[in-house]
């Protein structure tokens, strides 16, 4: 089931909601604390099994296994057999399903199969006591976060389900949690998918492209891909707030960054956590030495590549960002150890104005950084979305080439949605011979300025407050996007 679907809005969410306070006051009443939790378990299962059935006996063995094998760690003094056993189930299961070429790969397994390591790893280390089955079921099936993340770790989310019965029904956080699954539906349907087009189009006729054209086609699926995966983590954050949980913030204004560290301290902050903890960690972290410090953080970008897809585009992406990351880590240190005013801000903290604390030349450099680290990355992007390298090369020769021209009339026209046409129909604009352009210039640059300029859809709605005129505005916004339904779309992290 999607986010994005007429199911979901109207049938889905609403009984969900509805359910899962009866269950809470009924459970209140009788000190039933596990009705609720029953409740979402199972409404987590057909949200999954939703798309197909064939899907959950899948994800049951998963579950199943996983938690048998946790459940022994209790009981036993000698788990790290069974911690290895786990990971090589998981880990097995992953690849085979995923890089073999199986005519079949359950739906999200890639989610669930971390959730689930996590799971094995903290059980091993004894952080998490003695875990329910029915706890543990939600936390790994929990609809919001099941599909594509958040990747909540189990004791930020366990200790969120055994305190279900804490969280009375408030509405003000119903409201921002409605309000942030609206602006994470406008970037999904309204923004996304149009630049997804724009992104579509190119990659299948790559020969008709000049450089123009192919810079649009980078700079759209860059853009597509932020406001898409943010979409939906807006989303489900939104969802999870209106049942009273709380996930893990996923993005943090990535493209503000001025350096790499900076990005992936802001880009799928969930996933980064998750290999920094379980991989980076484990193999040593900066503990012995400079040397392997680099070598743990590069074979940690070549595993983020390759679970992202198999082929050597994925590992080439993986591979620009690790490399550039160890080179700007050595450049930091060394000029920290010069003693040298190291102009390295936290990166929560960007959204702070510290323009009168800054000189002109600073205010320049980190303009330059910032613009330098995003041209940076939409290049790393093209060998990510291109479906091989020769097309990734060939996409990059294009731009390369300087050879300007007119856009292409058909790759315009991807950003030319109708309820936006028509308002330049009746503003007489459609006669000029540039019209056909101007909705993709406006696009663009909108895009742009949310991403570079404009708070966060989770500063925005936990700011919110609600008075008549934001319930107007919020109605207004979803009722257009639940219009757009009309062509649903997937998510692009549901093929990862």
């Amino acid at each position: 089931m999607l986010f994005n679907s007429y199911s979901f809005v109207f049938l889905f969410f609403p009984l969900c909601i509805l359910g899962f306070y009866i269950c809470r006051k009924i459970g209140e009443k009788t000190g039933k604390d596990w009705l609720p939790k029953a409740f979402l378990l199972l409404f987590s299962l057909w949200f999954y099994g939703f798309s197909g059935p064939e899907n959950l006996p899948a994800i049951l063995l998963s579950m199943a296994v996983n938690y048998g094998l946790s459940f022994w760690m209790g009981k036993t003094d000698r788990k790290k057999p069974l911690l290895v056993t786990g990971l090589i189930l998981n880990v097995g299961a992953l690849f085979c399903f995923k890089y073999t070429g199986a005519s079949y790969v359950p739906l999200a397994i890639s989610f669930f199969t971390f959730s689930q390591i996590a799971f094995l790893m903290e059980c091993y280390r004894g952080t998490l006591g003695k875990v329910s089955a029915l706890d543990y079921s939600v936390y790994v099936t929990f609809f919001p976060k099941l599909m594509e993340g958040p990747i909540a770790l189990p004791d930020e989310m366990l200790s969120r389900i055994r305190t279900i019965m804490d969280r009375k029904y408030d509405w003000e956080r119903m409201f921002r949690g409605f309000s942030l699954f609206t602006l994470g539906l406008a970037k999904k349907v309204l923004i996304a998918d149009t630049l997804g087009k724009a992104a579509d189009y190119g990659y299948t006729n790559l020969a008709s492209l000049h450089s123009g054209d192919a810079l649009i086609v980078m700079l759209s699926y860059t853009l597509q891909l932020y406001f898409d995966f943010s979409g939906y983590c807006d989303m489900a954050m939104g969802a999870a707030g209106c049942l009273g949980f709380e996930l893990p913030l996923n993005f943090d204004s990535p493209y503000k960054a001025g350096n790499i560290i900076e990005f992936w301290k802001g880009w799928h902050i969930t996933l980064t956590r998750f290999f920094t903890r379980y991989l980076y960690i484990p193999l040593g972290g900066n503990r012995k030495g400079k040397a392997r410090m680099y070598l743990n953080t590069l074979l940690v970008f070549l595993i983020s590549g390759i679970w992202h897809g198999k082929g050597l585009t994925f590992i080439i992406w993986g591979m620009m960002h690790g490399v550039l990351y160890v080179i700007t880590r050595w450049y930091q240190e060394r000029r920290k150890n010069k003693g040298e005013d190291v102009d390295i801000e936290p990166f929560a903290d960007r959204g702070v104005d510290r323009g009168t604390d800054r000189s002109e030349g600073k205010k320049v450099k980190r303009v330059l950084s910032v613009f330098v680290t995003f041209l940076y990355v939409n290049v790393a992007w093209v060998f990510f979305r291109a479906p091989d390298l020769k097309e990734a090369l060939a996409l990059l020769k294009t731009i390369i080439s300087c050879n300007f021209a007119r856009i292409n009339w058909n790759l315009a026209g991807c950003f030319n949605l109708d309820e936006f046409w028509y308002v330049i129909k009746v503003l007489h604009l459609d006669s000029w011979q540039y019209a056909h352009y101007i909705l993709m210039v406006l696009m663009l640059l909108f895009a742009l300025l949310l991403v570079f300029f404009a708070k966060t859809a989770v500063t925005v709605s936990g700011k919110i407050k609600p008075t008549v005129v934001n319930t107007l505005l919020l109605a207004v916004l979803f009722v257009w996007c639940v219009v757009t339904f009309s062509e649903v779309s997937t998510f692009l992290y549901f093929n990862f």
